[in-house]
């Protein structure tokens, strides 16, 4: 990379649960760095994934939803903001009273909208998309993608760039992500749960790495999983413990690629009833500050 002449920023995507915004930041990226799953409300805090060609270094911000009710700017500070709308439900999320307050609080900054999931939608209705859009939002670009097929994320790429200031390189060559191995390894894991498990249980089921070490060239990791109550036990660890071992081979797949480095992934299941009702709690497996 030149020292000079670099575009590289940070760029929050937002948008309501189900929006498709960790879909999209994975797809921009080329990493499945954030998890992403039908269930709604699946990013909890930001996660960071990061763009890197020769001349654009870009910190994409996966951010919890805009209807997740903290009420707070998400990533205060960006040079840019992605909205993310589901096309499904456009108009709604339009009139949503949590898109008009964040678009209230970012008059100042660049905004780009992606309107999401528009393989729902014959090509011909791209254009109806995007009038609707600029209707309502007074936004510097409207772009159409769908995270699946691809359609439309390089255009977005494109666009963010184009916007991104010029700096010098805010991001070494092999940075993937602002944060840890660590972290990246309990979000996939969290993110296994909701593969295996009945989204109740998934969702009142707490991550928190115990051991984080390398041996033997692998990467071992061990981990407790915490449940709100006694009778989720036996479902997590499932008959003779296979469904535990299934969320193991998922997590260790998925966190494997990421980290790039064999992972071996050490499961415990305890108890800590009642836990998601516990600020305390919520503290400790980092669900607010």
């Amino acid at each position: 990379m030149q020292a000079d002449g670099i575009r590289s920023g940070y760029v929050a995507v937002v948008g309501l649960a189900n929006s498709g915004k960790s879909a999209l930041v994975n797809a921009l990226t080329g990493r499945r760095i954030c998890p992403s799953h039908e269930h709604p409300g699946m990013t909890r805090i930001p996660v960071t994934s990061i763009l890197m060609t020769d001349d654009v270094q870009i910190c994409f911000i996966d951010t919890p939803p805009l209807d997740s009710g903290s009420g707070c700017l998400p990533v205060s500070g960006a040079d840019l903001y992605c909205l993310v709308l589901n096309s499904n439900q456009l108009s709604a999320q339009l009139d949503s009273s949590h898109v008009l307050d964040f678009l209230a609080k970012i008059r100042d900054v660049p905004l780009i909208v992606a309107p999401s999931f528009i393989d729902h939608f014959p090509a011909s209705l791209h254009g109806a998309l995007v009038n609707q859009v600029s209707m309502a939002v007074n936004s510097t670009d409207i772009v159409p993608v769908c995270s699946l097929s691809g359609q439309g994320v390089q255009s977005l790429v494109n666009s963010v760039s184009a916007k991104i200031p010029g700096r010098v390189e805010l991001f070494p060559d092999d940075c993937i992500s602002l944060h840890s191995e660590r972290f990246l390894v309990s979000e996939q894991i969290r993110y296994s749960l909701f593969c295996a498990l009945p989204p109740e249980i998934a969702s009142t089921t707490a991550v928190q790495i115990e051991e984080f070490s390398i041996r033997d060239e692998k990467r071992y990791v061990r981990t407790n999983l915490y449940v709100a109550r006694h009778s989720s036990k036996g479902v997590v660890i499932g008959k003779k413990g296979s469904m535990l071992q299934h969320i193991a081979r998922i997590a260790s797949e998925s966190a494997s690629r990421i980290i790039e480095r064999p992972l071996n992934l050490d499961l415990w299941v305890k108890v800590r009833e009642s836990w998601p009702e516990n600020r305390e709690d919520l503290v400790e497996f980092g669900y607010v500050c």
